[in-house]
């Protein structure tokens, strides 16, 4: 799927969203996994070379966003500029 259109997919969405698509959307935006630490449990971290921006968010168990993490996520994308 392009870029492009991931973005607006996950522009528009209210939630949930499935974390899988989320991963690649932050892979194609240039963001790449963090080690976390050896206690993080499911405390993920995502950081982009180019921009500095680090993203520190929790795995969901189930495997979709929920609509509050998909709106703080969008906002903070929005912000840095990213999307």
């Amino acid at each position: 799927m392009q870029l492009s259109k991931l973005i607006e997919e996950f522009k528009e969405c209210s939630g949930p969203y499935p974390w899988r698509e989320f991963r690649r959307l932050l892979g194609q935006l240039g963001y790449e996994p963090k080690k976390a630490g050896q206690a993080a449990g499911a405390r993920r971290k995502y950081h982009n070379g180019k921009t500095g921006h680090l993203i520190m968010l929790d795995e969901p168990h189930d495997g979709q966003m929920g609509p509050a993490m998909v709106r703080r996520l969008q906002k903070e994308l929005q912000d840095k500029g990213v999307i």
